[in-house]
């Protein structure tokens, strides 16, 4: 068993793209439903929020799994394999712990050290846990994120990045 994220961010797509893939919280549960029921995912959640759409999955078999959400991708967004593929990264195992924690501080965000991601990284959990979707090997992960988010935030000045930015922009304006 290891641990897959298949997405895609205002790093890797286009806005046109991340319109196309956005989904409300009923799409996002409707995603979740579609990549847990699938034979090569065992627990599932999806992180959806206005610059990143991103499936965290506990994959049985790595090529199955990538598999699966990719079809999962596709039928939620309407977009053909060719479309979205060129816009998604993979992350695996160490890289994919790595990655998550880093959406949880604040640090893979438009506006660097932006907190509202924590809330939603949150709210994806509680969904997935109420749903039966995440269990022994992604609800400790997640967890822990959430638990390196709330440190990051607490123990460094990650949060005056985005409010310095939002000034700035303001005082332009």
């Amino acid at each position: 068993m290891s641990v897959l994220i298949v997405g895609l961010s205002h790093r890797s797509a286009p806005i046109d793209v991340l319109e196309q893939v956005c989904v409300n919280p009923a799409g996002a549960a409707s995603l979740t439903q579609r990549v847990h029921a699938g034979q090569h995912v065992e627990e599932a959640l999806v992180l959806s929020t206005c610059n990143r759409l991103e499936v965290v999955a506990e994959a049985g078999t790595f090529h199955g799994a990538l598999a699966e959400v990719g079809d999962a991708l596709c039928a939620v967004s309407g977009l053909s394999r060719e479309e979205l593929t060129p816009h998604l990264y993979v992350h695996h195992d160490e890289r994919a712990v790595a990655h998550l924690f880093s959406v949880a501080s604040g640090l893979d965000s438009m506006a660097v050290g932006e907190s509202q991601i924590l809330g939603q990284l949150r709210d994806a959990l509680a969904d997935a846990q109420r749903s039966d979707h995440v269990g022994p090997v992604l609800n400790p992960l997640l967890q822990q994120a959430l638990r390196v988010g709330k440190r990051a935030h607490a123990e460094t000045a990650i949060d005056e990045v985005s409010r310095s930015l939002a000034g700035l922009a303001l005082d332009r304006a």
